[in-house]
């Protein structure tokens, strides 16, 4: 069985990703209709989907469906045939999001093999013996505190739930112990006298009994564990039948983009159950097969994705998980677990094929795995199970299906292996003891199927569907508005070419750039996205969208066009741009010209000062120079011009003046070549001129008077050691004569040096004698009378 359980998630992998492939968008044109799920056999139906399996599309919002089925599927141990008549309602609450109710509005349930459960054989149960019903032989938990699995022998009396306090001995044995109160175990409770020693309410069963001393029977053939069908635990009729046993609410949520190529969500549901273990009446309809009864009902959870994988097939994935609660029941004023159910692993596949919208073929594959801590099932089976059929729409909004369903791992011969199973037991010898009898230990060693084992028969079961209800009309097809290019602009109308190698362009307008920027304005009525196409007769497009570069590298003289068009999906089906470039030759090309490097022209002139009256000389340098052209800012040009060096003679009135000489150089022609710069100039500076100081300036006085005006005379020499004293008399001769005798007489006295003066003799002015006093500066001129 191992195996089987791998080779069937081997094929849900390969059938999913085999079949997955770039889906079609859903349209009016989509043959593919909405109907919801039946469910049944461990699937909770009433979502949208397939039979069993759920797709990712869901009812738009204000959708709504009605749902009525039929559904026989085939379950083990105790080859049992399942009818189901499932009803549910659902309701789209948005585009994405849907809710369903289902209730199962009747079950019956017929087992074919009885003895190979556990149910059968509590203490008011029966199985047919011949002609006539008793109660089985079965292996309990002893009553008492006892922890032994015994032999219950068969015929033990008639004792109606909840058992306690029943007979657990033929009455013929006498006096005859009690069925004993429950007490607290572990994931289920121990039920003494009636449950198994793993727990739980449902004893072992026997199969098979042999004789032994004394007239008495022990097992041959049994399980200490208990065996029960998960869909109905605790039935005891052969077929048993009920209604409206459970309700399920719950959604459905597609979590992606409904116009996506592949879409995927949860679901998730609550069950609840009508009848359960806390009184007579509820667990009578649980011996009917109402179903198990969990006390807190189950929450289930269920991730779906789907792909379309053509026009005309889509392939569906489901994987789900539903957490049970504990089967719980009402025993002598206390409450004790009957049952820890296990958890459900569902994994399903379906492909259907939407061959057009009146007609749909379905196949489904699933699996349904008990998994989690649970009470023990000698023989539990996880079913896998398939599905074939097909669905009618003669409207979208209502249809009818019909599905052949094939249990493909029922408990025939085929399902059970060579291995060895031990099961040991006590067989006791009753209140009152019988001659010769001893308790005995019974321990049973079996291969492949138990003698006395009912082994499954029938794999078969269908699926009928009808359903009704409320569907939108879906959007007709779109006409495509096409999408118009609105303006182009170019960064360029015109591209100058560069000149050739080797030459320039004279005025620098005509550069290498030989691309042009495209920038499109378009516009789509239905905001499509937009696809740029540009057409040109020369060059090459770089880039895409909106705003590209048109590459003229190679381009030559002449005109080019370029053409632009935006596609929405239709193709160029709208408005176009063509615009006209043009490639001209640069028109102002040429070669440049090597040209000499001009000569340096400088001018040299008098290093120190000119005294006013002197000439100086200045010199220009000029390497190559055929001319000379001198001006002067002072002064007269006394020689030279016209030659490398002139002499400039300055006046005598020119005393602290500067005098700047400048020539203009003549060069041979340089053609193109420009001009070199050919003037210079140098500037002389002229000693400013010294005058004679007057001293003192007197007419007829005494000598003593003479002596003082000459000491002061002489201290001013002697401040001016460079000076030279002169002294102009005025007067007659007699009277020149006689002042300079005055003088003289004066500078003998003081012992004066007499060579620092100057004696000059003045006319006479008739206003008698007088004298004047000089004190002349080295450069000054001489003073005159």
């Amino acid at each position: 069985m191992k195996l089987a359980n791998k080779a069937f998630i081997i094929t849900l992998v390969l059938l999913t990703l085999a079949l997955t492939a770039t889906a079609q968008l859903r349209s009016e044109k989509d043959d593919r209709n909405q109907a919801p799920t039946v469910g049944t056999g461990g699937p909770v139906g009433g979502p949208t989907g397939l039979f069993t399996v759920y797709d990712s599309s869901t009812l738009r919002k204000g959708e709504y469906t009605l749902s009525a089925a039929l559904s026989n599927y085939d379950r083990d141990p105790g080859n049992v045939d399942i009818s189901s008549v499932p009803l549910s309602f659902q309701v789209g609450l948005s585009n994405k999001f849907e809710m369903f109710f289902t209730t199962e509005a009747y079950r019956g349930v017929k087992v074919n093999n009885p003895q190979n459960l556990s149910s059968f054989y509590l203490p008011n149960s029966n199985l047919r013996f011949g002609s006539g019903f008793t109660r089985p032989a079965a292996i309990v938990l002893e009553p008492g505190a006892g922890n032994r699995a015994v032999y219950r022998p068969v015929g033990a009396p008639f004792t109606q739930f909840p058992y306690v306090g029943g007979t657990f001995y033929n009455p013929a044995i006498t006096p005859t112990p009690t069925i004993s109160q429950p007490r607290v175990g572990g994931a289920a409770d121990m039920f003494p006298g009636v449950g198994s020693v793993y727990g739980g309410l449902l004893p072992g069963i026997v199969l098979r009994t042999t004789t032994i001393a004394n007239g008495a029977r022990s097992p041959s053939s049994f399980s200490t564990a208990p065996i029960y069908l998960a869909d109905a635990p605790f039935i005891n009729r052969e077929w048993g039948r009920s209604s409206f046993n459970s309700m399920v609410v719950g959604f459905k949520w597609r979590l992606n983009k409904l116009d996506a190529s592949w879409g995927h969500g949860v679901s998730a549901f609550y069950r609840y159950y009508a009848d359960n273990g806390g009184d007579f009446a509820g667990f009578n309809q649980m011996q009917r097969g109402s179903g198990p009864g969990s006390n807190k009902g189950d929450i289930g959870v269920n991730y779906f994705i789907d792909a379309r994988a053509t026009k005309w097939a889509n392939v569906s994935f489901n994987a789900g998980y539903v957490y049970t609660s504990k089967i719980k029941g009402s025993f002598g004023g206390g409450e004790f677990v009957m049952l820890d159910p296990a958890d459900e692993l569902h994994l399903s596949v379906g492909i259907d094929f939407p061959v057009n919208k009146f007609f749909q073929p379905i196949l489904e594959f699933r699996s349904l795995n008990y998994v989690g801590g649970h009470t023990v099932n000698a023989l539990e089976q996880d079913p896998i199970d398939g599905l074939a059929g097909f669905r009618i729409f003669p409207r979208r909004w209502f249809g009818f299906g019909f599905a052949y369903r094939h249990n493909f791992n029922q408990q025939d011969l085929g399902w059970f292996d060579d291995s060895a199973q031990t099961n040991a037991t006590t067989v006791l010898c009753g209140p009152v003891p019988l001659t010769g009898c001893v308790p005995t230990t019974v321990s049973v060693n079996s291969t492949g199927v138990p003698s006395g084992l009912g082994l499954a028969t029938d794999p078969h079961g269908y699926i009928g569907q009808f359903w009704i209800g409320r569907r939108d009309k879906r959007q007709g097809p779109i006409e495509n508005k096409p999408a118009d290019v609105n303006s182009v602009t170019l960064s360029d109308m015109v591209i100058t070419l560069p000149c050739p190698p080797g030459s320039t362009s004279k005025s620098g307008a005509c550069n290498d750039s030989k691309t042009v920027s495209v920038a499109t304005s378009a516009s789509d009525p239905e905001n499509d996205v937009l696809t740029y196409n540009y057409t040109v007769s020369g060059g090459r497009i770089v880039g895409t969208g909106a705003n590209v570069q048109w590459d003229l590298s190679n381009a030559q003289v002449g005109t080019y066009t370029i053409t632009t068009g935006v596609d929405d999906g239709c193709g160029i089906c709208g408005k176009t741009d063509t615009k006209t470039i043009r490639v001209e030759a640069c028109p102002d090309c040429e070669r440049p010209v090597s040209c000499p490097s001009c000569a340096t022209v400088s001018v040299s002139g008098p290093a120190g000062l000119t005294q006013p009256g002197s000439t100086m000389n200045f010199t220009a340098s000029a390497a190559g120079a055929e001319s000379y052209n001198w001006t002067v800012s002072a002064g007269t040009i006394e020689s030279g011009q016209g030659t490398p060096s002139i002499t400039v003679r300055t006046g005598a009135g020119d005393g602290g003046r500067s005098v700047t000489a400048t020539v203009e150089v003549g060069f041979a022609s340089r053609g193109e070549c420009p001009a070199c710069p050919n003037g210079a100039s140098a500037t002389g500076e002229i000693a400013t001129k010294v005058e004679p100081i007057p001293v003192d300036d007197f007419g007829k006085k005494s000598d003593d008077e003479v002596k003082a005006i000459i000491d002061n005379f002489y201290i001013q020499l002697n401040n001016n050691p460079s000076a030279q004293g002169y002294i102009i008399n005025y007067g007659t001769p007699a009277q020149i004569k006689k002042r300079r005798a005055q003088i003289m007489k004066a500078i003998n006295f003081r012992k004066y040096d007499v060579g620092r003066v100057t004696f000059v003799d003045g006319p006479d002015n008739g206003g008698g004698e007088s004298t004047k006093l000089y004190l002349v500066p080295a450069g000054a001129e001489n003073p005159r009378p």
